[in-house]
């Protein structure tokens, strides 16, 4: 379901430019406008979407539940989606209105909650829950390369990454998102790295996101700043969120050899671990996907995200 909405976009923090994520701040009215480029709120099902952009095991890992609303100002409705390591992997999304590259200032909100029951990260493995954008054709099912390989074909993709595993020698869980940018063929590392010689990352504190409660996960891509922040706040009330603490992380573009990437769909990335084996899988964790936004600019504050989602109305 795609719609345009317009709204303020707020300017950013000295804090942020930095190298710390900025909290979020209020809106000046002459500071322009930016347009949603999707809008996805799970009121129908959305496989019947002609908007759908699916790849792999996509469909397999997603399922569609009508309700009820999950909390107070919450849609009914609500994509489920099953995140296991050892499953084969899937992409479950929605094509934006507009393509988006490496010069767009842009953001990205999910409207998510994980449920307890069922969650299972062993601390003997690390593996991801993760959602973003990516190009419906250059991004590729093999995120993590395998013991044959260590080569991934994930290219041009931007993506928040929570790994919950909580191992007794490196500690977690850990918020620690990803960018990836086009095939850099040029590189000398491209043929034992593929996707991950063009790429950077970033770890942040231990970040513990509560379940069974809903999150807001927001992504804001600013090319002018060299990076782009991944933050996670906590649901309170309708239009209403706070900060996760240490659920903030800045990835500097500056670490892609080669910047250039474009994107053009956005929402669920499922991936397989290709390292597992027959051990048990790294994560098993099922994800409520309530909302999808996506829109040229900021957001002012993370309650203007829900506001375009509907949240509270």
């Amino acid at each position: 379901v795609v719609v345009v909405f317009s709204f303020a976009v707020c300017s950013i923090s000295d804090g942020f430019a930095a190298g710390r994520a900025r909290p979020f701040q209020a809106c000046s009215p002459n500071s322009g406008v930016a347009s949603a480029l999707l809008v996805e709120r799970f009121s129908t099902d959305p496989t019947d979407s002609d908007n759908l952009v699916l790849a792999g095991a996509g469909l397999d890992r997603v399922s569609w539940d009508p309700g009820p609303a999950a909390w107070l100002g919450d849609h009914p409705g609500s994509a489920v989606a099953t995140y296991d390591a050892s499953a084969a992997p899937g992409l479950f999304g929605f094509r934006l209105a507009h393509k988006l590259d490496q010069n767009d200032v842009f953001s990205f909100a999910a409207l998510i909650r994980i449920r307890s029951e069922g969650f299972v990260a062993d601390p003997n493995g690390f593996f991801q829950i993760s959602f973003g954008l990516w190009n419906s054709a250059t991004t590729g099912l093999d995120r993590t390369g395998d013991l044959t390989s260590f080569a991934g074909d994930t290219f041009d993709l931007v993506e928040l990454d929570w790994f919950p595993n909580v191992s007794p020698f490196f500690g977690g869980p850990y918020l620690s998102p990803s960018v990836f940018g086009a095939a850099d063929t040029d590189s000398p590392a491209f043929p034992a790295l593929g996707s991950f010689a063009n790429a950077s990352f970033a770890f942040g504190p231990e970040a513990p996101l509560p379940l069974d409660q809903p999150l807001l996960a927001i992504v804001e891509h600013r090319p002018d700043l060299d990076a782009v922040t991944f933050t996670v706040q906590r649901i309170v009330g309708a239009r209403a969120a706070l900060p996760v603490q240490a659920a903030a992380v800045v990835v500097g573009l500056a670490g892609l050899p080669e910047r250039q990437y474009t994107l053009d769909s956005a929402g669920l990335t499922l991936w397989r671990d290709g390292f597992g084996g027959d051990a048990p899988a790294a994560l098993q964790a099922t994800v409520e996907l309530h909302g999808l936004v996506v829109r040229r600019g900021l957001f002012g504050r993370a309650e203007e995200a829900l506001q375009l989602l509907g949240a509270g109305n």
